[in-house]
């Protein structure tokens, strides 16, 4: 018997089962917020101050291109609810991206959009291999506004910026050449995109599907920079007053400091798993989003 031609034949027979054990699907997800306050939620949130760690996930998409980035990072606006093929970039993960025709949850995207108390930020389908839970990784999704962009980092950033587009204009003008130097010079810490909703969705497969999602919520709130202070005062009380001496003694007295009140990003974390039947619609639900899913077999 030929051994060199036996070998190849083996190692080709080994190599089928890993091929045929993975399976391709088609996966739709809307993403939407619920038009609702932190403040004004009556359920406990439980889930807050958490993190996810994104940065072993695969990007499913990109960030819109910014054209006045020329060093990272840079903040970017918003991606367009549905993604489109510039946004959607196979060569990170080899997947494929479905156009709008093969979205079967346009009508419920379209009843939300409707509807005062909900905004659809996500919605998008694709085709991918769906691996074992040890072997699938997480794939990194961002929805909805960029919340940095309104932090007052970010307006300093802007200004710098316009200050150095515009050099010639203010040496021109003669203007306060120490004001802009002090605008310029000013030490700002670099901000990151603040999504309103970010983090990874895991699809797997253990005899069933699932998904493993873990989401950061984030929304902006006003809040007061410091509780209320008291400041003491001295001052002076007469305690007798006789054959014209007074007997005094010195008092302190409380006087209240007016606060004031600053925009922050609070992050509330969305934490769910689900075992998935494939062809039924999902629904995932949480006080100030919500997720719609749909897992379909390719035939």
């Amino acid at each position: 018997m030929n051994y060199r031609l036996l070998l190849p034949l083996i190692l080709l027979c080994s190599a089928f089962p890993i091929h045929a054990q993975e399976r391709w699907f088609e996966i739709e997800l809307l993403l939407f917020q619920r038009n609702v306050d932190i403040e004004d939620i009556q359920e406990d949130l439980a889930s807050e101050n958490g993190a996810v760690d994104t940065a072993n996930s695969i990007p499913l998409f990109k960030t819109q291109t910014d054209k006045l980035c020329v060093a990272e990072p840079c903040l970017h606006e918003s991606n367009p609810v549905l993604i489109n093929s510039a946004l959607f970039d196979p060569n990170a993960h080899g997947f494929q991206l479905l156009d709008a025709s093969h979205l079967q949850l346009t009508p419920q995207r379209e009843k939300l959009s409707r509807h005062a108390l909900f905004t659809p930020v996500l919605h998008l389908a694709w085709r991918m291999p769906v691996a074992s839970e040890r072997e699938a990784i997480p794939l990194h999704i961002f929805a909805g506004k960029n919340l940095a962009l309104n932090m007052p980092q970010a307006r300093s950033d802007k200004k710098v910026k316009s200050v150095d587009n515009a050099a010639v204009e203010i040496e021109s003008n003669q203007l306060d050449q120490d004001l802009v130097s002090n605008i310029v010079n000013e030490q700002v810490v670099p901000l990151t995109d603040k999504w309103e909703i970010d983090g990874n969705v895991k699809i797997y497969l253990d005899h069933y599907l699932f998904i493993d999602s873990q989401l950061l919520i984030r929304e902006e709130v006003t809040q007061d920079v410091a509780p209320l202070q008291m400041m003491q005062e001295q001052g002076f009380e007469i305690v007798n007053s006789e054959n014209d001496v007074q007997v005094i003694k010195q008092t302190d007295t409380e006087k209240a400091i007016d606060t004031k009140q600053e925009t922050v990003i609070k992050e509330i974390l969305f934490d769910q798993n689900r075992r998935l039947r494939s062809e039924e619609i999902h629904y995932f639900d949480h006080p100030l989003m919500g997720i719609i899913l749909q897992i379909r077999k390719i035939e």
